[in-house]
């Protein structure tokens, strides 16, 4: 197992041997600090940054050693980590069949039929969101787009693979314009989404989330957010 002496990134001490560490296991991780030259630049910060937005609501760019960024870059037990290379980027730009992966397969199960049973009745559904990184989670919480810095749509397992517990369907031909309303495809959508026992976003009261569906209630964000590891 790796060892780390002192801090590295953000206002760290920036050992030369620590950084040339961390910037090997971030570039094992698909988080690719721009080169090992134990030199702690903005790139390598960056990187951090990215690596922490995986599992932290706020990175702020340092690792400590004992600390829980430390812990989680280099890994316990000798045991190999996934490439999460694969789940970077713009998540609401996958395609069709790698959003419904990056979902529960519960979810994923009742969200496929949902979709099938909206076709059947003319629409054109489409998942716009399966599971959305924790950073993209914040970015929409400051722009008042969501009411949490963590959503059933960031659930991943521990290892930082997604395992998203909500999704949200529109029509491709529409989005979130007034058409989705006036053809009656939110109500649509809420009549599928119920009949598959998924919670719909539409009957929320106080911030109603028309294209929102979920695995389980509210009440268990606390859990799911826990059983992440995050």
């Amino acid at each position: 197992m790796s060892v780390l002496q002192s801090s590295v990134g953000e206002k760290g001490k920036n050992l030369k041997s620590d950084v040339e560490t961390v910037q090997s296991l971030l570039k094992s991780k698909g988080f690719d600090p721009k080169g090992v030259d134990g030199v702690c630049g903005k790139d390598t910060i960056a990187a951090i940054r990215k690596f922490q937005a995986t599992f932290l609501s706020n990175p702020d760019g340092l690792i400590e050693p004992g600390r829980k960024t430390w812990l989680k870059l280099a890994g316990t037990g000798g045991a190999a980590r996934p490439d999460l290379s694969q789940w970077s980027g713009d998540s609401a730009r996958w395609p069709q069949e790698k959003k419904l992966r990056s979902m529960h397969p519960d979810l994923r199960r009742k969200v496929e039929a949902v979709l099938q049973a909206l076709k059947g009745r003319g629409f054109q559904p489409t998942v716009f969101y399966g599971w959305r990184s924790v950073a993209v989670q914040m970015q929409l919480y400051f722009k008042g787009n969501s009411k949490v810095k963590f959503s059933f749509h960031n659930a991943q397992h521990p290892d930082g693979t997604p395992n998203a517990h909500a999704a949200d369907v529109v029509d491709s031909r529409f989005g979130w314009a007034p058409e989705a309303e006036q053809t009656g495809f939110w109500k649509a959508l809420g009549e599928e989404a119920k009949k598959q026992g998924l919670v719909w976003g539409g009957d929320w009261v106080t911030f109603r989330d028309w294209a929102h569906v979920q695995l389980v209630p509210n009440g268990e964000l606390a859990r799911v957010k826990r059983e992440s590891g995050l």
